[in-house]
């Protein structure tokens, strides 16, 4: 779902870099990374929640804001949304059904890291069918 959700930021925010599961080296100093937190199966309906972070970061603190706050609006509380087939190598990720997107909180800032490059963040919960 990670992927699917991944390639849904890229095609609607082409703007933004997009980074899988933290920074490496090669990343972007101005990029977003989301990562799968985990989350809990609804063994009655079929649904399972997982749990998303957000991070946002850039040189400039209103950039950073600037660019989570893109993407938390594009993903508030969304209903019934379909995330897009997406192939990474040789895998093939079918689309995912969504029955809802929604924030755990509103983006807050997180302070500098060790390269002094600005930070925000949010969660939220995908919930799928």
């Amino acid at each position: 779902m990670i992927y699917n959700l991944r390639e849904y930021i890229k095609i609607n925010l082409p703007e933004l870099s997009v980074v899988l599961n933290g920074w490496d080296k090669t990343s972007p100093e101005e990029s977003i990374t989301i990562m799968q937190r985990g989350g809990s199966p609804d063994h009655d309906n079929l649904k399972q929640e997982i749990a998303v972070q957000v991070l946002s970061r850039s040189v400039d603190v209103n950039t950073a804001l600037k660019n989570i706050e893109s993407v938390y609006n594009l993903l508030k509380n969304r209903f019934g949304l379909v995330l897009p087939e997406v192939t990474v190598g040789d895998t093939v990720f079918p689309e995912v059904k969504t029955y809802q997107i929604s924030p755990v909180q509103n983006p807050g800032y997180l302070g500098s890291d060790r390269s002094n490059l600005e930070m925000w963040s949010f969660n939220l919960i995908v919930t799928t069918v």
